[in-house]
């Protein structure tokens, strides 16, 4: 036990492990991940319904959304899709949780809305082409190694007609001064969030200085497994999210606070991008 306590706590290499598909395909935890998403007062997996419906009028106005070919990546129980739907757009939603596109057909067939979910992982399986808006929403590019953000962005650009948008939203650099790091272990860790029957969970945060970029580890010790996740986030600023559009054929058409659609200007806040195709 020592030895395995020992290794956990050790800082690893930035990006060295990706766990982040176990959040929403293990069958409990996806279970937990769905009530998150549906809670209109909690922001822990999407944000509150007063802020997708500004986003979504956001997009309307900047873009326009009525008969365009719009998809949302990792688009969870629809909750942006149905909304972009609502004003005309014609959407697929991707996402590889099972369970919250079963939520999100369900809902999409009892509104009578024309939306087509896929189930896979935007990082290597078949995407759709020919859209006029690609969108990525609630800080999951930040989760990314820069590996597979410039893979995703190639990835995303061919999906693209010729001046196609791609929206996302990313942590800024000023919420990396939030991030404490510390370690907790605690019985049951986050009131039963990680298994149905009895567990002890360990969280490690670490903090890269050097690249803004935080860790969030946990070891989760049930009576007959083990599991880590990873939960990496890397913070931005935007020149660097220029660069970075700007080398996988993009340009960046806007900046924006994401909680209030208006300028983004420097301070403890996640900021929206709205990248243009070249």
């Amino acid at each position: 036990m020592y030895e395995t306590l020992k290794a956990f706590v050790e800082r690893p290499a930035p990006f060295s492990a990706y766990t982040t598909p176990d959040l929403w395909t293990d069958e409990y935890v996806s279970a937990r991940m769905l009530e998150f998403h549906l809670d209109p007062a909690c922001d822990l997996a999407s944000r509150r319904p007063e802020a997708i419906d500004a986003l979504v009028k956001w997009l309307e106005t900047h873009v326009g959304l009525a008969g365009k070919k719009v998809t949302d990546l990792g688009c969870g129980p629809g909750l942006y899709a149905e909304r972009m739907a609502m004003h005309g757009a014609r959407i697929t939603g991707f996402d590889f949780s099972q369970r919250s596109l079963a939520h999100a057909r369900r809902q999409a067939g009892a509104k009578k809305l024309a939306i087509e979910y896929q189930l896979g992982d935007y990082l290597k399986d078949a995407l759709p082409e020919g859209q006029n808006l690609v969108t990525l929403i609630y800080c999951d590019y930040c989760v990314l190694s820069p590996t597979q953000r410039a893979a995703l962005l190639k990835r995303i650009h061919a999906m693209l007609r010729p001046g196609g948008h791609f929206l996302f939203d990313v942590a800024s650099r000023p919420e990396f001064g939030q991030v404490e790091e510390g370690f907790v272990c605690e019985r049951r860790l986050m009131n039963g969030f990680w298994a149905e029957g009895d567990y002890f969970g360990f969280k490690i945060t670490h903090r890269y200085e050097d690249q803004y970029l935080a860790l969030d580890r946990y070891q989760i010790v049930e009576p007959k497994r083990t599991r880590e996740i990873y939960n990496w986030l890397q913070y931005f600023m935007p020149d660097e999210i220029d660069a970075e559009l700007g080398a996988a054929g993009f340009e960046t058409a806007e900046v924006f606070d994401i909680s209030s659609g208006g300028k983004w200007i420097t301070k403890s806040a996640p900021f929206g991008v709205l990248a243009r195709k070249k």
